[in-house]
């Protein structure tokens, strides 16, 4: 396979790649490597910004049930129903 130089953009979230005229093809295989990365953390709402934080906090603080105790209270309240 021949190289060549192309271009490419990113409109809506859909890759654009501009291949040469005389390009022809029936099936192009692309790999695009990103030029920048991008911060999900930036695309999220106050509110799941917010949710983020105060659950560090609670962390931090030491406010955190451990998920093996969790499990338990879940298995507990299951068994609870099955026999009630």
């Amino acid at each position: 396979m021949k190289a060549f130089r192309h271009s490419y953009t990113v409109k809506n979230n859909e890759l654009v790649i501009k291949l040469p005229t005389n390009f022809k093809a029936t099936l192009v295989d692309v790999i695009v490597l990103p030029t920048e990365e991008k911060d999900w953390y930036n695309d999220l709402t106050f509110e799941q910004k917010k949710s983020i934080e105060n659950a560090r906090a609670d962390l931090k603080a030491g406010r955190v049930t451990p998920h093996e105790d969790v499990k338990k209270q879940i298995r507990r309240l299951i068994e609870n129903k099955k026999s009630a």
